[in-house]
């Protein structure tokens, strides 16, 4: 019997959010719409620049977001991760007691993690992510235990960053396996789905259950369209979860494919839209449902996010996904 439900290993950081306009783009040099990975100086200008501006803060990280959003579900959830000892290291802390999230916390000589996101009237997010700390850890970090003791390790491509992160997450997917615990790999980005696909393709294939994705990642990984990504995913003996944005999604077992119709939503911030999608479709799995109807509760918390500025999801679309 598995006494946790979802399990995850990730960069902990905390999300500081802001309104800017297109002008703040130009100004700052950014690329709009991607995770730039910057030093603490260059994290510092930014915030500098949006220094007179109202900012709203929630802890960060791709799989923490899904993790947190379990956790508010009812899931039984556990993190690991890496912060250092200041005010946002304690945030983190007490913010998943406050949540029930079971803590592989470790602390470190570095700042804990920042992502700090420009959210621009389109509902674009261009993330400016200092990991300080986050990424200070290597394979002692493994919650190996609960690992084995749950029912899914998710973890995203963003944890591919430096070599004593790869051997965590290896060492976490071989406990997995050993354990009969479903792997759950979310793409997470096509900047390090470019760089890492040589990396990704074949932990696929010898260990992915579920990959979430979008039609850019899948474009990148395999140069196909959605429809052939999700082919040599399931090929792989992968669960496909595609997101196409207001085209919905498409989710394919086997030979099962199921399309996922988008929850028409008024967009103002695309922030962890895919974390939702992820934390709705795993909460599905958890409970033992039908891959559509992860679909739906994967599409119902994405949905919600997206309506609002910040990456957390509104108590009635918490009540909806449980009642399902």
């Amino acid at each position: 019997m598995k006494s946790l439900d979802v399990v995850s290993i990730c960069n902990a950081l905390v999300d500081v959010l802001v309104k800017a306009s297109e002008a703040d783009i130009d100004q700052l040099a950014l690329n709009k719409g991607i995770m730039h990975l910057v030093d603490d100086e260059r994290q510092q200008q930014v915030i500098r620049h949006f220094s007179v501006k109202e900012t709203t803060q929630e802890l960060g990280g791709s799989s923490m977001n899904a993790i947190r959003t379990l956790a508010a579900l009812g899931a039984k959830t556990a993190f690991a991760g890496a912060i250092g000892r200041d005010p946002y290291g304690n945030m983190i802390q007490s913010r998943m007691a406050s949540l029930g999230i079971k803590s592989h916390l470790q602390h470190v000589d570095a700042h804990t993690g920042t992502c700090f996101i420009l959210v621009t009237p389109d509902g674009e997010r261009t993330m400016n992510t200092s990991l300080g700390a986050s990424c200070i850890y290597d394979e002692k970090i493994v919650p190996e235990a609960d690992i084995a003791a749950a029912r899914v390790f998710h973890f995203s491509a963003y944890q591919w960053a430096n070599p004593g992160q790869i051997r965590a997450i290896r060492r976490a997917l071989q406990v997995a396996k050993a354990n009969d615990t479903l792997v759950s790999f979310d793409l997470a980005d096509p900047f390090v789905v470019k760089n890492c696909r040589e990396d990704f393709i074949p932990l696929i294939e010898e260990y992915a259950d579920i990959v979430f994705s979008n039609r850019e990642e899948t474009r990148l990984l395999y140069d196909a369209t959605p429809e052939i990504s999700c082919n040599r995913l399931t090929e792989a003996g992968a669960i496909a979860a595609i997101k196409l944005g207001a085209d919905g999604a498409l989710i394919g077992k086997g030979s099962q494919r199921h399309i996922i119709k988008a929850v028409p939503t008024e967009v103002v911030d695309t922030t962890a839209a895919g974390d939702m999608f992820a934390a709705g479709f795993l909460y599905g799995i958890c409970r033992g449902k039908p891959l559509d109807a992860c679909g739906h509760l994967a599409a119902t918390l994405a949905s919600d996010v997206i309506s609002r500025l910040g990456a957390t999801v509104a108590s009635k679309a918490l009540d909806r996904v449980r009642a399902h």
